[in-house]
This record gives C-alpha cells, structure tokens and sequence, in this order.
C-alpha cells in the first residue's frame, strides 16, 4: 500500500523553535542475526552480504542521514545458541567509505582485545578513506559478568590509551606501531583478519606521518555509571530508554558531568535509540511487530522505545521528545531492513524537513561538521599513514 502525502508541517512550534535533529541508523544487523527463530521460519538463516550492507548503506547516504552505526553484534554467520564469527566493523566502514559521499561511519571496536595502537591506526585509515567521516564506538566484550562501574572504568581506560595515540603524546606516537621489512603488520581482531600499510613520502622516507582531528567517541550509557564516563569522555551517547522522561534523565546526566569535566555540555550530542517498524498505515505496523515480538520475544527493543507506526507518526514523536529536551537526535534500530530503510529515507526525513527540523541538503564533509561538533583542533593527532586491507 502506498504511504500517503507528507503534511506540510508536524507542528506549527517545531518549524521554529528547534535546531535540526541529528538523524542515524544502526545497521548491525545486516550482518547475520543470531535469532534462532530464523531457523523455524520460512526464510533460513544466511551469512552476511557484502552487497546488500553497501545497498543500505547507499540508501542511508541517499536519505541525508548524519551517521551509521555498527555495534559489537556485527556477525558473520547466524547462530544458534552461539556467535560462530564476527565482522571486523573497521573492515567494513572502510569499504563502506568508498561508496558514500557524506554519511558518517562508525565502527565498535572492543577496547580489550585490540591494542590502542592498532585500534587508532585502523580508524585512521577509515578516517582518511571517508575524508574525515569516521566514528569509534568504544566497547569492552567480556564473557565475565562485571559491575556497570567496572565496565564504565576499564572502557575509560582504554579511550584514554587511543586518545594518547591519537593526539601523539610522548612515548604513544607512531613508534607504538610496529611495521615489518614491507612496511605493514597483521592484526587478528576477533577472528577477523586485517592488514594496514604504511606509505613513503614523496621525498623517499618511510613511515610518514599524517596529522588529523581524531573520530568523534560513540558511548552506549547503560546506567548512571556510564553516563558519567560518557560525560567526561564522548563526543556522541547512545541511550535506550522506554519514554521520553527517562530519556531527559540521562541526557541530564549526561551534561552535568560534561559540565563537571571542565566541558562544554553543547559539544556533546545524546542520542536516543528507537526501534522502528514502520508502514503505510498503522495497523499494518502494528501486525508486522506482533510477529516480530512473536518470533523474537517481547522486547524486540532491548531496552529501546519501540514505535510501530507511520513515518508521520515517527516524525511527530521526534518533534515532540526534541522540545522536551530529551535528546540532541535519534538512532533508529530498522526491524526490517530493507522495508523501514526505505520508509526512513523516503517518507520520514521529507517529513521532518518539512517541519524544519532536519537539513534539505549536506552542507558539511565530515561527521564531525554533520553533527555540529567543534573540529578538536587541539586533540590533532599524528598516525601512521595506511590503507586497510581486507584478509
């Protein structure tokens, strides 16, 4: 059924009142989900595909949106009962920078199983393939259960070592990677083998070096632990929370510990994560998540607000949690790829353009710029110059 006609305007105050959101998707799972469910339905389980992640991507480009995002869950193959291999998230946005023109990338790279070194070298290269569109999402995988705080601290730790690498402090430079005869190492990330070459300059020289603002840090707040880290150390926070009052909670705290960090609260964009199953009409919507909550269980969220509706629907609900203050913009999870990728572009972004509250046209190069984010000069950064390669 097709959608019908955008209105021209959500509400007569969200034109005037609000700065434009910041608007991503999160496609984690165009890699293979683990769902045992798709083992029993009619559709089998299937590994990644290369071709059809670049499509979406394509389309999130297409549609103006600021960033997408790939979270730990990036797998390889589905599973039942457990994950037989991951993707390398890096790998991926690398290739990934080749065909986009102004989306910003980011990747989840784990903070334990990756020496700083590799992990600042490996974001580089994706930084300098986008022209300057790359993100980290700093993450800590463990099979261990740990406190909130025990995970908050261990995850600090390890943004504080790649920031080391990133801005070139004594003893952290590029001598902290290693380069073999040929100029190059191997890293085995997670089962996921990739490679990063360094280039001569012109002059001759080896191992040249290239200065630059450091990614954006992505941070998930899971608890007021968290929150704090994020305040103190991240340029974007991703919060799943149920309504819009608990996301003013978190964005609050958020700030003050921005605040307390010595930082300017404004430079740091909250996120709030929405689930998405979208279509023509909301009864169809609402059947298509009865099915997804029947295959998957009832919380297909995991802990994020759920909206089964039309885009129109979506649009209003953004409008309404932005004059609430409950966050800086969205991070929409697709139930269906493919079908609420399109609706997203297609019907949503014309909508809330329509309402003056996301941009008609790409007017900045890099993610940084897309999100409203000072350049950092000072955190500039001096890496080895590389091209990833895919094993």
């Amino acid at each position: 059924m097709p959608y019908p006609p955008q209105p021209t305007s959500i509400t007569s105050a969200a034109s005037s009142s609000f700065r434009p959101v910041v608007l991503g998707v999160d496609l984690t799972s165009s890699g293979a989900r683990p769902g045992a469910h798709r083992a029993r339905g009619p559709l089998p389980p299937r590994p990644f595909d290369g071709e059809r992640f670049l499509q979406l991507v394509r389309t999130a480009d297409r549609g103006l949106l600021d960033l997408i995002t790939l979270d730990e869950d990036f797998l390889l193959h589905p599973g039942r009962g457990q994950v037989t291999a991951r993707l390398d998230t890096v790998v991926a946005a690398a290739r990934a920078a080749r065909v986009t023109t102004g989306i910003g990338l980011v990747a989840a790279v784990d903070t334990v199983h990756t020496e700083a070194a590799h992990t600042a070298v490996a974001l580089s290269s994706v930084d300098r393939a986008s022209s300057g569109r790359a993100g980290w999402q700093a993450t800590r995988q463990t099979a261990v259960p740990e406190s909130d705080d025990a995970w908050a601290a261990r995850v600090e730790l390890g943004i504080q070592s790649v920031n080391r690498v990133w801005t070139g402090r004594p003893g952290t430079g590029s001598g902290a990677v290693e380069l073999d005869a040929e100029g190059r190492f191997r890293v085995d990330h997670d089962g996921i083998r990739f490679a990063i070459r360094s280039h001569p300059t012109r002059a001759g020289g080896s191992g040249a070096t290239l200065s630059r603002v450091r990614p954006p840090v992505v941070l998930r707040v899971r608890s007021e632990a968290s929150a704090r880290l994020a305040g103190r150390s991240a340029d974007v926070v991703r919060i799943a929370v149920r309504d819009a009052a608990q996301a003013v909670r978190l964005r609050r705290l958020v700030r003050d510990a921005a605040l307390s960090a010595g930082r300017d609260p404004e430079e740091v964009r909250v996120l709030a994560e929405v689930y998405v199953v979208l279509a023509a009409e909301r009864a169809s919507a609402r059947a298509r998540l009865e099915l997804v909550e029947a295959l998957e269980g009832s919380d297909p969220g995991r802990g994020a607000h759920v909206v089964a509706d039309t885009p129109d629907e979506l649009a209003v609900l953004i409008a309404d949690w932005a004059a609430v203050g409950a966050a800086d913009g969205f991070l929409l999870r697709p139930s269906s790829l493919s079908a609420d990728l399109d609706a997203i572009t297609d019907h949503l972004v014309p909508a809330l353009q329509l309402a003056g509250l996301f941009r008609t046209e790409r007017t900045e190069t890099t993610l940084r710029g897309s999100l409203g984010l000072p350049d950092a000069a000072a955190a500039s950064r001096a890496l080895p110059t590389g091209r990833l390669l895919s094993a």
